[in-house]
């Protein structure tokens, strides 16, 4: 990676569904990183064998990969990756507390310049507690979970935090961004809403916006009001 450049982040909740046309879906969202090209990639929901599919894809060469206890893989809960074209320093990962269903978070610190004495970056993605409406909505735990993100991130100086934040903004609080932190979302949606009208400005749950009919036609019973919110923070 070019220092003198800005670094490209990309985020993506891959989907743990293994019955759904997964291998399928798997070199789609592959051919985004080949598009693309990112630097830093935050995964969520990833599973063993998910992983294994994006291991034989030539990107995935190109990267640093978070690793993941053989403990953690063992209970077969879908879990974070983070992946680097810089090497991963510092790397530091946890099950939240309070999740029943074992959501997680990753950080580590990647640094663009070593010849110099600019700070590291540290990187950090999660999935926090999925909303499952009508109930239970899991506001608290998923605040809870934000707050406790935050606060282990609070202490550096250049952070991006990145995932999917299960955040529904008619219902959960704002967001507990630490003072200077900028949120990514809100001028994403300004970028977009000229295009697809306020009620597309989110992501939603089981949707796929590269071709859906890659997939044979699936589409999982959507709902849009169940739209989750997704994004990146950075200080």
């Amino acid at each position: 990676m070019d220092a003198t450049k800005q670094i490209k982040f990309l985020t993506y909740n891959v989907w743990s569904r293994e019955d759904v046309f997964v291998y399928k879906r798997m070199l789609a969202i592959g051919a985004l990183v080949e598009k693309h090209n990112p630097d830093v990639i935050f995964f969520q929901e990833i599973t063993p064998y998910i992983r294994s599919i994006f291991e034989d894809l030539p990107w995935w060469k190109k990267y640093h990969c978070s690793p993941v206890p053989p403990q953690e893989q063992a209970t077969q809960q879908s879990f974070c990756l983070l992946l680097s074209k810089l090497p991963l320093e510092s790397i530091g990962r946890w099950k939240f507390v309070n999740s029943p269903t074992g959501k997680g978070y990753v950080e580590a610190d990647v640094n663009p310049d070593p010849a110099t004495m600019k700070p590291a970056i540290r990187v950090a993605t999660a999935q926090l507690e999925r909303p499952s409406p009508p109930a239970p909505m899991r506001c608290v735990e998923r605040y809870a979970q934000a707050e406790h993100a935050v606060a282990a991130l609070s202490s550096t100086e250049n952070v991006v935090f990145g995932g999917d934040m299960c955040w529904r903004d008619g219902t959960d609080r704002p967001f507990p961004l630490p003072a200077g932190w900028f949120d990514a979302w809100p001028d994403w949606q300004d970028r977009v809403r000229p295009y697809r009208g306020t009620i597309s400005c989110r992501t939603y749950d089981g949707m796929w916006e590269e071709e859906v009919v890659m997939f044979n036609g699936f589409a999982a019973p959507y709902d849009p009001c169940s739209g989750g919110r997704t994004g990146s923070c950075a200080s």
